[in-house]
């Protein structure tokens, strides 16, 4: 099992396209697909599904997504730890981040970063909130963004809520209110649910349970996923219904559909986390500029 290989997995998952995820990795489509068909032949199981020139996660590509990412992450941040304990390499910032903000809010605030520090580096690690707040306590990220996290993790950090998203529902396209313009929650108080782990996102299962006894009914959890990819592989598999940030719906989801939530909508809060130190000035600017693009998506979202 090969580095690249687990890359190339994980940016076709992301993208459930192979054409995207070689795009974005600047490498031809024949040799990402050779790769990954390399990557399943060792694993002795199929990662994806193709169906009609489209790509899916299997329940094995879905449970193997968050690990991968995990081993790529703990490899980059052991290399540079190394280069920076014995080498000359210069002092990294390294930044976790949940899936659905890299374009819009992480990349901008890194870019502005680099100009403002052209000597600075900055590494990103795309992770699940549970390994970003593991890592936190490890020293091996100098900041995280995340979303909801229950009160026992927030005594060991300092905490900046950086804006808060609406929720949506996410319903089977073929569910019978699959159409609608909006719903109320309560609309779903019969159907099944699917979860976010506490095991990956701590603090979701009793989110989901409170904005649902707001809506006047206990939900019936059927299953918890790992990801959000997973997540949205359950709904479309006809597992339940969900409920996700309406800033998630950029994310491929083919199968399901996101439905806006009438009033009252509840909301979830994305999160600036670091540790309970005095912050370095490049450390400070960069999550100013985070703060900055933050407000400013939360604006236009109103």
């Amino acid at each position: 099992m090969e580095f690249h290989q687990l890359r190339y997995f994980i940016a076709a998952a992301e993208d459930l396209s192979i054409s995207a995820a070689a795009k974005r990795l600047h490498v031809t489509q024949p040799a990402l697909s050779r790769q990954i068909a390399v990557l399943e032949a060792e694993l002795g199981l199929a990662l994806f599904d193709r169906i009609r020139k489209r790509i899916h996660l299997t329940d094995a590509g879905r449970f193997f997504l968050p690990k991968a990412r995990q081993i790529v992450c703990d490899a980059e941040t052991g290399a540079q730890q190394l280069r920076e304990q014995f080498g000359n390499a210069r002092r990294t910032l390294r930044l976790g981040f949940l899936t659905p903000f890299l374009d819009d809010l992480v990349a901008p605030a890194v870019r502005e970063f680099r100009q403002r520090h052209p000597k600075a580096q900055v590494s990103l690690f795309e992770l699940p909130p549970r390994a970003q707040l593991d890592r936190l306590r490890n020293h091996e990220l100098d900041a995280a963004i995340l979303g909801n996290i229950s009160d026992a993790e927030r005594a060991f950090f300092s905490i900046r809520t950086l804006s808060r998203h609406k929720m949506a529902a996410v319903l089977p396209e073929d569910h019978v209110l699959a159409g609608r313009k909006s719903i109320k929650l309560s609309a779903l108080k019969t159907e099944p649910w699917v979860s976010l782990s506490d095991a990956f996102f701590p603090g979701r299962r009793e989110f989901l349970r409170s904005i649902c006894q707001q809506a006047g009914f206990e939900p019936q959890i059927v299953n918890e996923v790992d990801s959000l990819s997973m997540m949205l592989g359950a709904v479309t598999a006809g597992e339940g219904v969900a409920v996700m940030p309406a800033h998630a719906g950029k994310l491929p989801h083919g199968g399901c559909v996101f439905v806006p939530l009438a009033a009252p909508v509840p909301l979830s809060e994305l999160l600036l986390v670091l540790p309970k130190q005095v912050a370095t000035p490049e450390l400070t600017t960069l999550t100013s500029l985070i703060a900055e693009n933050a407000a400013r998506i939360a604006a236009g979202q109103r």
